[in-house]
């Protein structure tokens, strides 16, 4: 389906008069976004559960989605993210609650984007790319497929305390890369395929293996910043 015009939802009811896409509580839609048949906008987050239980999903504040947005089948926007202007997806995504993903950013295909995270402009989420709570990812960062993200040193136990990377802007990640939690990712830094990072990676290295080791610096006429 296709807004035109846009679309503003408002709490206890919802304007759009078929199964899908499900359009909940007051969401908005900006002009031009396309928003695919089997899409799920606005679904109450996790501390809103009780509204399911309830019957009353449509009393949640919703989710907002800027202009000439494309959001392709079988994904999923939680209540109170955000998805910028130009933001495309691939299919079967998710983006949980408190996320904000900024303009013309790509998720692609399978990537699930947990709660209380940030991305900025024009990032490239490729296909089956995980990036847990309390994630920051700023502008320009390519991060390639079935790349995961951690938050959890423990794993589950003690006192837990989850601490996302930080990706500063222009990094980029190989496929299948696994970052420790609460790691910063330096501007304009490469990490290799396959590569295990366990310490913080400075701006500029390029890294590679398990545990990742800096060895040379990318070129400068690949940097953009």
């Amino acid at each position: 389906m296709r807004f035109p015009q846009g679309y503003s939802g408002h709490k206890s009811e919802s304007g759009i008069f078929q199964d899908w896409p499900r359009i909940i509580g007051a969401s908005k839609i900006g002009k031009g976004t396309y928003v695919a048949s089997t899409v799920i906008i606005g679904h109450p987050s996790k501390d809103e559960r009780h509204l399911i239980f309830e019957g009353r999903e449509n009393d949640t504040d919703g989710s907002i989605v800027g202009e000439e947005c494309l959001l392709r089948d079988f994904g999923v926007l939680y209540a109170h993210a955000e998805l910028h202007d130009k933001v495309q997806t691939g299919h079967h995504w998710l983006v949980r609650e408190h996320t904000v993903v900024g303009e013309a950013t790509m998720i692609g295909s399978g990537v699930v984007i947990d709660d209380h995270c940030k991305l900025g402009k024009h990032v490239s989420l490729q296909s089956r790319a995980y990036i847990p709570t309390n994630t920051v990812i700023e502008d320009d960062v390519f991060i390639a497929p079935c790349v995961c993200f951690t938050n959890d040193k423990y794993m589950g136990r003690g006192d837990i305390d989850l601490k996302g990377a930080h990706v500063g802007p222009g990094a980029r990640i190989g496929a299948n890369a696994t970052i420790l939690p609460g790691l910063t990712i330096g501007k304009e830094s490469v990490i290799g395929a396959g590569s295990v990072v366990t310490k913080n990676v400075p701006p500029y290295a390029v890294v590679i293996g398990n545990p990742a080791k800096q060895v040379k610096e990318t070129p400068k006429d690949h940097r953009k910043y």
